[in-house]
């Protein structure tokens, strides 16, 4: 037991302890309904977060889980390293340099186990996903690309799923690059969007 003890709360398996305690302690947390632990990630404005942990293959379940399988995985693995090598090292240069490698495959071994881990698990999270893209862009936010949009042209981005999309645009009201706009429609004989500027939406809204 002081083995154990001592392993987990120096470094570097300490950095991973105290996330895992943090993860432990959100759960706990979400069970009393005080959070909302299926907040997925990508969601909302952090499309370049949502980019990254999707380049790491880290999306498409909730963000919790992905930090909570990170967290264990990295533990387990600077756990077990450090006390099958770490504990043969006299303190020193030597063993300084190999906690600092262990830190960083830590991270680099629990990325990749989750990444495979949560695999299977992403159509639990995205029963949508099945559905048409036209139908799962409907009410996305997207960004004018082009130098202006009216009711005959235009082009805007649009992020789904971590993935960047390039869109034909239309709208009544005429719009200019950089400005964000909402999704409203598919229209099939132009395999383009009907948008609506985001101000003009959030005005409808409160009406």
């Amino acid at each position: 037991m002081p083995l154990f003890i001592s392993i987990i709360t120096t470094f570097p398996t300490v950095i991973f302890t105290i996330l895992l305690s943090v993860a432990v302690i959100y759960w706990l947390i979400s069970l009393s309904g005080l959070v909302d632990s299926d907040a997925v990630e990508g969601d909302g404005g952090a499309l370049d977060f949502g980019g990254l942990l999707a380049t790491l293959g880290l999306h498409g379940v909730p963000l919790p889980l992905v930090i909570t399988l990170l967290a264990l995985i990295g533990w387990l693995f600077s756990y077990f390293a450090t006390l099958l090598l770490g504990t043969y090292l006299n303190p020193g240069l030597l063993l300084w340099l190999f906690n600092g490698v262990v830190l960083v495959l830590g991270f680099v071994v629990a990325t990749i186990v989750t990444s495979l881990l949560i695999r299977p698990l992403r159509p639990l999270f995205h029963p949508a996903q099945h559905l048409p893209i036209e139908q799962r862009l409907t009410g996305k936010q997207c960004t004018v690309r082009s130098a202006a949009v009216n009711k005959e042209k235009g082009r805007a981005d649009a992020h789904i799923d971590g993935d960047h999309l390039i869109l034909q645009v239309r709208s009544d009201s005429a719009l200019v690059r950089g400005e964000r706009a909402i999704i409203i429609q598919y229209l099939v004989n132009e395999d383009a969007y009907w948008v609506v500027s985001e101000k003009d939406f959030e005005a409808g809204l409160a009406d």
